[in-house]
């Protein structure tokens, strides 16, 4: 069939024989984990740099051991069923469920496509895994951007968060929020009350959904004690 003709060609395992196939496809495979990775470390994700090339790796070494099994001795379709399984179970443990949602959902669906990279590079389809991680990279920063500011319409409000400081730990939480979240315009200035509790304020302008989930998250902190909305703050000129 010309198809079947066509991947052929397009497949290392037409051009380079053992045990050069199986080095350049793992480097291949480590490579595309570690550029689907970086974006998810640079935002701080769970599943960072490591955790993405180590499951791309994975997922092309047992592809390629599925091929010992193409003759009466196994059935090659099962060790991808089971890759599938097992990325399942991994990515089921990035999913956070609270009493304010459920987050990691990314997180997760990365894993996956991240497997299905590896799984493709294993196959000998090089090439194609290096489209496909650019492509998934593409999608996690570019749909987020167009995320912010094309759907759910963007809210700008001004907050007054006052929270026990717990020496210094609420602070660290609400900065890491902040950075998740990447409500980062402005340096956050605290006031220090009579009673020791820390008072700041904070301009938001985020997209209806994000700001939801901003602030739910934020009263979630043990520290925090009030939040009342303000009219957004005016930057100093």
């Amino acid at each position: 069939m010309p198809c079947l003709t066509e991947l052929t060609i397009l497949s290392l395992r037409s051009w380079l024989s053992a045990p050069w196939l199986e080095v350049v496809l793992a480097l291949t495979s480590v490579a595309c984990g570690a550029i689907v990775g970086a974006e998810r470390e640079r935002h701080e994700k769970p599943a960072g740099l490591r955790t993405l090339t180590l499951v791309c790796l994975g997922s092309t070494v047992f592809t390629l051991m599925s091929f010992l099994f193409t003759s009466s001795a196994g059935d090659s379709g099962r060790v991808a069923g089971q890759i599938v399984t097992g990325i399942g179970f991994l990515g089921a443990g990035a999913i956070l469920h609270s009493r304010n949602g459920v987050s990691g959902m990314t997180t997760a669906a990365t894993i996956w496509v991240t497997a299905a990279i590896g799984m493709v590079i294993g196959a000998g389809f090089a090439l194609a895994g290096i489209g496909l991680s650019l492509l998934v990279r593409s999608v996690l920063a570019l749909l987020l951007k167009w995320e912010v500011h094309h759907l759910g319409g963007i809210q700008s409000v001004g907050i007054q968060l006052e929270f026990d400081p717990y020496h210094g730990k609420t602070r660290i939480k609400i900065e890491r929020l902040r950075e998740e979240f990447r409500v980062t315009g402005q340096p956050l200035r605290y006031e220090k009350l009579p009673d020791g509790t820390l008072l700041a304020q904070l301009n938001l302008r985020l997209p209806r959904r994000h700001l939801h989930e901003f602030l739910d998250a934020l009263a979630s902190l043990p520290g925090v004690i009030s939040i009342d909305e303000r009219e957004p703050a005016m930057p100093a000129k």
